[in-house]
């Protein structure tokens, strides 16, 4: 049966989303002109002019950095492929945060064909600052443009790879805050030399933004380390399978978990799973009550086969977080 017949079963899962991260510039009060009418110390979002119209000077913004009308350019044209402009894509929020939401279709007649589907809209959030939403808009937009969301109905989605992609994967924690500090620099210079917390990912000895740095610092978890392990220990994972992981001092720290970001992405994984392993079980005894009642319209036999298989991925992927 195809997929989009009436029978077509949609699972939304819980949104894969990029948890957004604290931001580590300092905010110090200055007025950081851009042209002759915006400065970066006022807010925003101005409830008089309405939200389009306060995205677009925040966008206006960030134009005025190549760095930013390059992630700008590359936004845009991802939207293009789902029939969408920039505008379509952001909004303003409680918080900053790209939300990815997969979407699942599959039919219970043939529950081997299933679809994916993927939808993400970008969020500012309303109450910061205009230079800090121009930051934050640069830091969103490149997980926007870059990042590919984990599928967790995939057997090899495990949580070691993703605490990988989350901080070191492209259009990950790293590059998006590199991201950052390429428009802080690029915008106003003596800020970033002077006041920001990017110069813990410059390399001492090129002078360069790096990477690797990045990598170093966001793996960091310092006090947090306990707060890791019990997380670890109750799922069976041991600390080997993350050899990044540093006891360092944490510098960034996840807004959305208020922990470093190894700890905010295994505690994300282990949602995320979660949900998706409620709605395999939910997607099972759909199928076994089809096969036992005779609705559906292929083969006994055949569907059996798929029920078995599924319920194989199931076990195989579910074991830890089965309801």
């Amino acid at each position: 049966m195809s997929i989009c017949k009436k029978s077509l079963i949609t699972i939304l899962i819980l949104g894969l989303s990029n948890i957004v991260l604290a931001k580590s510039f300092e905010r110090r009060a200055r007025v950081i002109h851009i042209d002759s009418e915006v400065n970066w110390k006022k807010s925003w979002y101005i409830s008089s002019k309405g939200k389009v119209n306060s995205l677009k000077e925040v966008v206006r913004g960030l134009e005025k950095s190549a760095t930013g009308r390059s992630i700008i350019a590359k936004a845009k044209r991802k939207a293009a492929t789902f029939g969408q402009g920039l505008f379509d894509i952001l909004d303003a929020g409680e918080s900053s945060l790209t939300d990815t939401t997969l979407i699942r279709k599959f039919s219970p007649d043939n529950p081997s064909e299933i679809a994916y589907e993927t939808r993400s809209k970008v969020f500012l959030n309303k109450s910061l600052s205009f230079k800090d939403a121009v930051l934050d808009l640069a830091h969103e937009l490149t997980h926007y443009s870059f990042r590919e969301p984990f599928n967790p109905y995939l057997t090899q989605f495990t949580v070691d790879q993703f605490v990988s992609s989350v901080i070191e994967g492209r259009g990950g924690e790293v590059d998006a805050y590199i991201i950052e500090c390429r428009v802080l620099k690029e915008i106003r210079p003596s800020s970033f030399r002077n006041n920001s917390n990017c110069r813990n990912v410059i390399d001492p000895n090129s002078g360069h933004l790096s990477k690797r740095l990045g990598v170093e610092k966001f793996y960091e978890v310092g006090k947090y380390d306990d707060t890791l392990l019990d997380i670890l220990n109750k799922y069976g994972w041991k600390k080997s399978k993350f050899p990044k992981i540093g006891s360092g001092e944490a510098l960034y720290i996840s807004s959305a978990y208020g922990v470093p970001y190894p700890v905010a992405a295994v505690s994300e994984f282990t949602t995320i799973m979660g949900k998706a392993c409620e709605n395999d079980h939910k997607r099972l005894a759909i199928i076994r009550d089809s096969i036992a009642s005779g609705r559906g319209r292929r083969p006994a036999s055949a569907g059996k086969s798929s029920f078995r298989d599924l319920y194989a991925s199931y076990k195989s992927r579910c074991s830890l977080f089965a309801p």
